[in-house]
């Protein structure tokens, strides 16, 4: 089983948050709720410490919209 520990700072590089989830997905709603607390960067790695998303591409991640269906019709 994976885990995901998503890493935060604020604005002067004070580590603010340091959580265990044990998904991807949980991760990202952890990071984007630190985001929205005001942490300045998040990042995630795995439970070994390899980086598996830096702080540009956590926020790319949270900043993806849904895409409509191909079918759908104006």
């Amino acid at each position: 089983m994976s885990i995901y520990c998503v890493h935060a700072t604020n604005s002067v590089g004070r580590v603010v948050l340091k959580a265990s989830r044990a998904t991807m997905d949980e991760a990202l709603m952890e990071a984007g709720s630190a985001l929205s607390n005001g942490s300045t960067f998040v990042w995630i790695v795995d439970g070994d410490g390899n980086l598996i998303l830096p702080a540009d591409q956590v926020q790319a991640r949270l900043n993806q919209t849904p895409t409509a269906p191909r079918d759908f019709a104006n």
